[in-house]
């Protein structure tokens, strides 16, 4: 249940890649909405002065998208020997995760979609990569400052690219803003110049991709500062280098599994295109978790969810009580959510099974308690992480499991940031369980909303509590429901 804290971005170089053929991506890319933004950013890649935005729903497809058009633009030229590039192009996102994989999905598409066969040495010195958790032990070049022979650098943030640039190069920004910090604020003064026709200095364009709805860890006053909300504003008051093309089709996220979030957080306007799979139960498994002491008492809950789980991808187990008071690890809660998960383990396959929590307290002990249980059949693919940690993440199957829901408090986690909740909502590719009291916490909702109506410097908050309340009462009304008391 270890999750990877450094990624050797060196040994990704040297890593075979299979992959789809050329032509799915272009029917997928080559289709509405792909279709219109892949035009406009080819145009920006092509020195052409715009920005562009693409408000996309989670698993839109966005560090996809940039690795294919990346590939298919660089394939040429990448590998070639003895050139110079007077242009850089740079993809920044707010996770180390985000930047590996990007890079990760970059090699594959030049592999094995466009046959690039490029030794690894030149990579190196073609290639950037930055970030707090990145390494290239056997390629440290990749870790260098940006010269001549750079044409792509990936990062974590604008100021770890501006502070390597050797030589004065022609920019273009490829920014993926699924951020917990508003760390592209540099960007809205450019866009405006942009936007105006009078921008000047090495940045040629940049196109921004991300979700309004899952920026979280930001107050009031930062949220207004988003780079997506800004180019919004831009193009609303009219610039024919300002573009913004919504994508509304999320190939992660099953259609059945989304319908809370779709509701609540994206109005209706989310498609979901991802595998759903419906869970098989094996009494023989609950027999074995039975005879482990903490999963002893909710064996017949767990048979109870599987149930349920054997004809939908999504199950919400109501719990009849909130959060423990005053504490970020509820005991109760930790146990039900580890033992589903070694469940589940067990009847997924080689698929990954996931428990997304709100606090590291409680990532923390549901650990220990993983580690401090010997089962006979011990599950070899189960993780557990907190909100925040998984922004760009995504896995087979999620647990997520609810933190503080007490009724006419306004500070407790989901009310000071709505907007986790659509995080912990939005990870699934096959299925989602959910834990806690959804009618508890949509208590808390409407009545910070109510309290706080006439208070228009928290208008952002506002919204977010009335989106968070409209998806906790789709999660309430759903047929695929368990009621569990653990008193």
């Amino acid at each position: 249940m270890n999750m990877t804290n450094f990624y050797d971005i060196g040994a990704l170089l040297n890593r075979n890649y299979v992959g789809h053929g050329q032509q799915n991506y272009e029917i997928i890319f080559g289709a509405s909405p792909y279709k219109q933004l892949k035009e406009r950013v080819e145009e920006i890649l092509a020195g052409n002065q715009a920005v562009v935005a693409g408000p996309g729903v989670p698993g839109a497809g966005k560090t996809t998208f940039y690795a294919y058009i990346l590939a298919k633009y660089l394939k040429d030229d990448i590998c070639r020997e003895g050139v110079s590039f007077g242009y850089l192009y740079i993809y920044i996102a707010p996770t180390n995760d985000l930047v590996k994989d990007f890079i990760e999905k970059f090699l594959r598409f030049l592999r094995s979609v466009f046959g690039v066969e490029c030794r690894p040495e030149i990579l190196s010195r073609r290639i950037r990569v930055y970030g707090s958790k990145v390494s290239a032990p056997n390629y440290p070049q990749l870790l260098k400052a940006i010269d001549d022979e750079v044409v792509l650098v990936a990062s974590t943030d604008w100021q770890r690219v501006a502070a390597r640039i050797l030589t004065r190069k022609e920019q273009v920004y490829l920014i993926d803003e699924a951020s917990r910090m508003t760390f592209t604020r540099f960007f809205i003064s450019i866009a405006d110049a942009i936007a105006k026709g009078n921008a000047k200095g090495d940045i040629r364009g940049f196109t921004v991709i991300g979700d309004e709805n899952q920026a979280i860890g930001l107050d009031e006053e930062e949220r207004r500062y988003l780079l997506l909300s800004s180019i919004r504003e831009m193009a609303e008051k009219g610039s024919d280098r300002v573009y913004v093309i919504p994508l509304n089709v999320s190939w992660r996220l099953p259609e059945d599994t989304a319908r809370p979030i779709k509701v609540g957080f994206y109005n209706g306007n989310l498609v979901g295109k991802g595998t759903p799979i419906k869970v098989e139960p094996d009494y023989a498994i609950i027999q074995t978790l039975a005879r482990e002491k903490p999963c002893q008492k909710y064996s017949k809950y767990i048979w109870d969810i599987l149930q349920v789980a054997s004809s939908h991808p999504l199950v919400h187990i109501e719990l009849s009580e909130h959060f423990q008071i005053g504490e970020k690890y509820d005991k109760k809660r930790a146990e039900l959510g580890w033992c589903l998960a070694y469940v589940l383990s067990n009847l997924v396959g080689s698929r990954q099974v996931s428990v997304v929590v709100p606090y590291t307290q409680m990532a923390f002990a549901i650990r220990i308690l993983s580690s401090a249980i010997r089962t006979s059949r011990p599950p070899q693919n189960v993780r557990v992480a907190t909100i925040a940690s998984y922004l760009g993440r995504e896995d087979d199957v999620i647990i997520s499991i609810f933190g503080k829901e007490q009724a006419s408090q306004c500070n407790t986690y989901y009310l000071r940031d709505p907007y986790t909740f659509n995080v912990q909502l939005s990870r699934q590719r096959n299925a989602l369980f959910t834990i806690g009291s959804a009618n508890i916490l949509k208590i808390s909702a409407d009545y910070c909303k109510k309290i706080s109506e006439k208070k228009t410097e928290k208008k952002i908050l506002i919204s977010g509590w009335e989106k968070l309340a409209k998806t906790l009462d789709e999660l309430q009304a759903i047929q695929s429901s368990v009621t569990v008391n653990l008193a």
